[in-house]
């Protein structure tokens, strides 16, 4: 039986194979991240190491496919989950927490992404507007997916038992 641990690893490595195989075919490579939108709804404190592991993994298997520079997209996704690890924090948060702490582990992404481009001279600005229009649904997309965890966890803590909660 796989570790829970092990299973993320494995969805994260399988996001980033879709990221760099799938999406170009159907042409939303250019408007999708996929790796970022999975990863930063699921960014705390508890999952900091597991999350970084994954975003290390699945950066180097996009930069390998894709014939990036190798550890540019790794460091931008670990950057991505350490900050919204450290924003959202420990314990539960709502969906606005949630939201907020992912669209700051975007933001952080995005600009360690350009300034990681432009120091290896490979960059464009990242605001033309197909740049904003990517922006904008991944951050959609972000904040769906912190709703949806924010339920998703509230539903669990209520089917507990009380002994559960309590102890």
């Amino acid at each position: 039986m796989l570790s829970r641990r092990t299973l993320v690893l494995l969805v994260i490595a399988l996001t980033a194979l879709i990221q760099a195989r799938l999406l170009p075919e159907i042409e939303l490579d250019t408007v999708l991240n996929l790796p970022l939108v999975l990863l930063l709804p699921l960014s705390s404190g508890r999952r900091r190491a597991t999350l970084v592991a994954g975003a290390l993994i699945a950066g180097l298997l996009l930069d390998a496919l894709l014939w990036r520079p190798l550890g540019q997209t790794a460091l931008t996704l670990c950057v991505g989950v350490l900050v919204a690890a450290a924003a959202r924090g420990g314990g539960d948060a709502g969906w606005a927490r949630r939201s907020l702490a992912a669209l700051a582990g975007y933001g952080a992404a995005a600009a360690t992404a350009l300034l990681s481009s432009g120091l290896l001279g490979i960059g464009t600005t990242g605001f033309e507007s197909a740049q904003l229009e990517r922006h904008g649904v991944n951050a959609a997309l972000l904040v769906l997916a912190s709703v949806i965890g924010a339920r998703r966890r509230a539903q669990q803590l209520r089917e507990r038992p009380l002994d559960d909660r309590l102890g």
